[in-house]
């Protein structure tokens, strides 16, 4: 009997059919889907890999960006400009949930959907899964995170001007 494969349109993940569900937002595979599940649950539960959390989800979303909803354009807008801090700037991983607080501050009519680039061949949520330890996961974690982040090089310029709009506006007082 022969073992049905499939293979994610976001990533070119190839594994054994599951027939599971389809996310509703990602251009994934079931599969792919299922091992993206499988490094959050990594995230929630060992404490010595939850520092790189925001990178594990920056890079999927944007591995497998989806529709042009005005959910999914703010979504993968948010999680490219982390990326990009978090790549280019050395920004702290932890500080993810922060940064998309700052940058959606002001309800940014801005975003706009950008032309996902080819994925295929890079990095995958299943070789991230392949680490022995949180050491070689982190390692992992990044080096995924920059070959997602260099894959986007023809927006780098829009998603730097993004960051710039949302993170040099005058911090507003407590009232």
């Amino acid at each position: 009997m022969a073992i049905m494969m499939t293979s994610c349109p976001g990533c070119g993940l190839a594994a054994p059919a599951t027939g599971g569900p389809l996310p509703a937002e990602r251009v994934a595979s079931a599969e792919c889907w299922q091992r993206y599940g499988e490094l959050l649950a990594r995230s929630y539960t060992v404490a010595d890999c939850r520092h790189v959390h925001q990178l594990v989800v920056d890079s999927y979303v944007a591995q497998h960006a989806g529709g042009e909803s005005r959910r999914e354009i703010q979504t993968v807008a948010l999680c490219l400009m982390t990326l990009c801090l978090f790549v280019e700037d050395d920004a702290d991983p932890r500080e993810g949930p922060a940064l998309h607080r700052r940058m959606m501050a002001d309800r940014p009519a801005y975003f706009h959907w950008l032309e996902p680039p080819p994925q295929i061949g890079l990095m995958t949520a299943a070789d991230v899964l392949a680490a022995r330890d949180a050491v070689e996961h982190e390692r992992l974690v990044r080096a995924w995170s920059r070959g997602v982040w260099r894959a986007w090089a023809p927006h780098h310029a829009t998603i730097r001007g993004w960051n710039a709009r949302a993170l040099t506006r005058p911090d507003t007082p407590d009232t």
